[in-house]
């Protein structure tokens, strides 16, 4: 586990969901910049159907929730994907 998984806990802090979204996104899709809130998602991380499954697969992993077919309508950038996740953890 590291550090961005430990610091996830039951509060999910802004600031540890986007150092994980940033670390699977180093990791796993191989993007080389930081993220921000205003990160546009599909641009940036050259998000196609494989990398965004990557992405949601390795995120509901290590966050343990699920997330549901049509979450992603209106997730455009990594601040909404962020609001997006800790009202799924909070519904669990």
């Amino acid at each position: 586990m590291d550090d961005a998984e430990k610091a996830l806990g039951p509060e999910m802090t802004e600031e540890a969901l986007l150092a994980l979204i940033g670390e699977i996104a180093q990791t796993r899709l191989g993007y080389a910049g930081s993220l921000t809130n205003d990160t546009r998602l599909v641009e940036a991380l050259a998000l196609d159907s494989v990398r965004l499954l990557t992405l949601v697969v390795e995120l509901e992993n290590r966050l343990e929730l699920c997330l549901d077919e049509g979450d992603e309508q209106g997730v455009e950038t990594v601040g909404e994907l962020i609001a997006l996740l800790r009202r799924r953890r909070a519904e669990a």
